[in-house]
């Protein structure tokens, strides 16, 4: 991202560059592990984004921050100024960057946080550790192949089916958390992001960058 540059060597700047590299993490994780199961999201579905705005940790707000400053800028800077109007929602407890009339929804999908990343493609762990997969409820059942049905898959199940696990949302959360352990709980997004876009722009007022 060109807006790292202008704050590079900067507390926040490393954040977002280990952002990056857990989110490519996920991709890594998810991809094989769809490869593996076969199970994918239906076309246009977007039911998971519905009356639901994400919680996030400052980690990902300034991730999400950054990703706007270079693609989104004016909207950025409208979510800093208040000018800011979202696409067509269901309610005001929607995610602000929900488009329900594109069949894409997501309209920051690049820059988008964790909840979003892994929801419907992670699992979990139980009080034995061990990793565990229940399919999405919003998954159509007619739906080739599934194997699933809809109820919770233990690790060795998981295992036996694929030779394959899911990435588990609390390992990755654990990382995510501990890049900002001074602030180590979430706040909505259209509470977290304008501050993190505001504190970017502070921060470049400095750079000594060309």
């Amino acid at each position: 991202m060109k807006i790292i540059e202008k704050i590079a060597g900067t507390y926040e700047s490393e954040i977002i560059r280990e952002m990056d590299c857990i989110y490519k993490k996920i991709a890594e994780d998810e991809e094989a592990w769809q490869n593996a199961c076969k199970f994918h999201c239906a076309d246009g579905c977007g039911q998971c984004c519905v009356n639901f705005e994400p919680e996030i940790f400052d980690s990902e707000a300034l991730f999400l921050a950054a990703w706007l400053l270079d693609n989104q800028a004016d909207t950025a800077f409208a979510l800093i100024d208040g000018t800011f109007s979202a696409k067509p929602r269901n309610s005001d407890q929607e995610c602000i960057f929900f488009n329900k009339d594109s069949p894409y929804h997501c309209t920051v999908y690049n820059g988008r946080c964790c909840i979003c990343r892994l929801f419907g493609f992670s699992g979990d762990r139980g009080k034995d550790g061990k990793k565990r997969f229940k399919p999405c409820r919003f998954y159509p059942e007619s739906q080739e192949p599934m194997p699933f049905s809809r109820r919770q898959y233990t690790e060795s199940e998981l295992t036996e089916l694929f030779g394959a696990l899911p990435p588990a949302m609390s390992d990755i959360m654990g990382n995510v958390i501990s890049l900002t352990p001074e602030t180590p709980l979430p706040r909505p997004l259209r509470e977290a992001l304008p501050l993190a876009i505001r504190r970017i722009l502070f921060l470049s007022q400095f750079s000594h960058s060309a």
